[in-house]
């Protein structure tokens, strides 16, 4: 496992390896319905980011990785149908690495926090929309920038 987060409780230490996943869910699902083609966008960005990513979240996303379909369908059928309830579930499922980060090493907090961001908007921008344009819908837009977790470096970035 990590050895960054090793000191956390287990509950702590998945939070913090599935948050990808939930921030995945929460953007790809705002705006009612997770795709398949989503879904495959969802899965491709995992894999790339465990080579991809700064060394010390690779081991986070190749952890993810190594079942990572068959988890994000078993976190899709155990979510609210409701749309406004399933993103009010995992932004308050997110919000809780708020109570983590200060338990991390710094520049790992702010490595995942960027990261979980990050993944946001390539999950956001997945379908693509015209050359671009529209490629974040409004619904999305809400979430994109995660504004249930907080900045570990105190200003939003």
């Amino acid at each position: 496992m990590l050895d960054h987060i090793k000191s956390l409780s287990q509950e702590e230490k998945d939070l913090v390896l599935h948050a990808p996943m939930y921030v995945s869910v929460l953007i790809a699902g705002a705006d009612g319905l997770v795709d398949d083609v989503e879904k495959k966008r969802i899965l491709e960005l995992i894999h790339t980011k465990t080579f991809s990513e700064k060394y010390e979240l690779r081991e986070l996303y190749r952890e993810l990785d190594h079942d990572a379909a068959n988890e994000l369908r078993s976190l899709i059928a155990a979510l609210p149908e409701n749309t406004a309830e399933r993103n009010q579930y995992l932004s308050d499922m997110l919000s809780r690495l708020n109570r983590i980060m200060p338990k991390l090493e710094k520049h790992f907090a702010r490595q995942l926090y960027h990261s979980l961001r990050q993944f946001a908007h390539y999950v956001a921008t997945a379908e693509g929309g015209f050359w671009g344009v529209n490629a974040i819908t409004p619904a999305e837009q809400e979430w994109v920038h995660l504004p249930m977790i907080q900045n570990p470096e105190g200003a939003e970035a």
